[in-house]
């Protein structure tokens, strides 16, 4: 704080108060403006008037602007210094980024698994199977929700277990999903409950995420960890990988024909090889696991002296903003490829493929997660966060404008934008998790991990209604750029603003 603002503060406490109470209510008021006007403006385009629509959007993009710039004109007395990050030593630097190199290619063969549901709906039809547009989103939403719940004790083993053998153990089980469900997939005629069970069950290589990042959590010291932590989410890079390999292999057989009878017709594909694919890499990634990693030397812990953790307070703070943040890239992911070919099918020119464009937005998503983690550990974990909340904001409500069949090439912009920013927030939050919850840090990534999951569960259930019932995604963007709103005031209390105990 400068020398003049700390005697203004002095001699003017009141004074400086007052004018602190009233900027606080000219933000209040921009925001209530803001999301007045982009709701009139989706009323009217909804009823088929768009002349309103762009005026809108950048009258309501100079209001977010202009909040953003009057927040650096606050008083002094929430402009305290920040506090300063003791720096730990780091003797075991070779073995750490050894061990975060084959930790961040084992997350991505496990994502890679974890999404390869979010292809294989695309060509059940092609395969002889029928099934309702409702039943293609339940299929891709349901891996999210078992890998989401299985978080919390896959978090908890790191620190019970040992760091190598527990994720040898759950890489290794990733064989029971590719097993179920290439055999699943090869018969058309295998009932619609074995194939949400197949794809329940690989919920479980999502549970992976915990593992994996308890592990790097504890191999680096914190002045490292927002940047180690976001390296290793480069493993969401298996999102990326499903999508543009599973078009690939599925033209051709690797375990011979179908099951059905020997006068049944040849399929066009074999989907069966969108699970098989992965099983050499599975042996391969744990064995690297198990004989190039070593176990992290620290006491074990039970599971009841980690359960504490669900007690504090920013644990749910972080699960909160990480179930928008994490959310947001596992639903884009997910049903990304089916809104790409039900909204924009009558897109001139031919409807796009969805399986060509969607990897793009986790990839983006991806290569932004180490970068919202450097920059975390540079410029402030809260205030990076903010900045990624707010762009996922905007960007909700935009994606409102871009629904015609012929605006395909705006909403895929608007897309990327919020993926990028997305990862941007996912690698900042990582970042603030240490720092507010440093002795129940591994228990902790169990839970917010899992609550981020879930955030990837709802939205493409939201998705498939809205445009069953209300012709379009249309509101089920809105109420996630609602969502984001809140969880920007949230962050901005507890982890932008500087007079809070937990600013970072």
């Amino acid at each position: 704080m400068s020398d003049f603002r700390e005697a203004q503060r002095q001699a003017h406490p009141t004074k400086t108060n007052t004018l602190l109470l009233g900027v606080m209510c000219v933000l209040i008021l921009i925001l209530i403006m803001q999301v007045w006007l982009l709701t009139a403006a989706l009323n009217e385009s909804l009823d088929g008037h768009n002349a309103v629509k762009w005026p809108a959007f950048w009258v309501s993009l100079l209001l977010f602007g202009s909040g953003a710039a009057l927040v650096r004109y606050l008083p002094g007395p929430i402009r305290l210094p920040a506090r300063q990050l003791e720096r730990e030593a780091f003797p075991q630097a070779a073995l750490a980024w050894r061990t975060l190199g084959i930790s961040s290619t084992s997350l991505a063969l496990a994502f890679a698994v974890w999404f390869m549901w979010s292809a294989i709906p695309l060509r059940l039809k092609e395969a002889g199977f029928t099934f309702s547009r409702q039943q293609l989103f339940w299929l891709t939403a349901t891996p999210v929700l078992l890998g989401s719940l299985l978080r919390i004790p896959y978090g908890l083993i790191v620190s019970t277990f040992g760091s190598r053998r527990s994720y040898a153990i759950v890489t290794i089980l990733l064989l029971l999903p590719c097993l179920a469900t290439g055999f699943a997939v090869k018969n058309p005629g295998t009932p619609y409950w074995v194939l949400l069970a197949c794809a329940a069950l690989t919920g479980i290589a999502g549970a992976n995420f915990a593992t994996s990042m308890g592990v790097i959590n504890l191999w680096f010291p914190k002045q490292a960890q927002g940047t180690a932590l976001g390296i290793n989410g480069l493993g969401n890079f298996g999102v990326t990988i499903a999508q543009f390999t599973i078009p690939l292999v599925i033209g051709f057989s690797l375990l011979g024909g179908s099951t059905g009878s020997s006068n049944a017709p040849v399929p066009s594909v074999h989907i069966e090889n969108a699970a098989f694919v992965w099983m050499p890499f599975i042996v391969i990634c744990s064995a690297a696991i198990w004989f190039g990693t070593k176990d992290y030397a620290v006491k074990p812990k039970t599971f009841a002296s980690q359960l504490v953790a669900g007690k504090r307070l920013h644990t749910w703070v972080l699960s909160f903003l990480y179930f928008l943040t994490f959310g947001c890239f596992v639903a884009m992911g997910a049903s990304l490829p089916l809104i790409i070919r039900e909204v924009f099918a009558a897109a001139p020119g031919g409807a796009p493929k969805p399986l060509l464009f969607a990897p793009w937005a986790a990839a983006v998503a991806t290569v932004m997660r180490p970068i919202g983690g450097w920059l975390a550990d540079k410029f402030g974990a809260g205030r990076i966060t903010s900045i990624s909340i707010g762009t996922m904001a905007v960007g909700g409500f935009s994606l409102t404008g871009f629904l015609q069949p012929e605006q395909f090439t705006g909403f895929f912009v608007v897309i990327l934008i919020i993926c990028a920013a997305a990862g941007l927030g996912n690698g900042s939050v990582f970042k603030i998790l240490p720092l507010v919850l440093t002795k129940e840090a591994g228990a902790a990534i169990g839970i917010v991990s899992c609550v981020g999951a879930l955030g990837g569960f709802v939205p493409p259930l939201l998705l498939g209604w809205t445009m069953d019932h209300l012709g379009g995604p249309a509101w089920a963007y809105t109420g996630m750029a609602l969502f984001a709103l809140l969880c920007l005031a949230v962050n901005g209390w507890f982890y932008h603003r500087r007079t809070s105990p937990t600013h970072c």
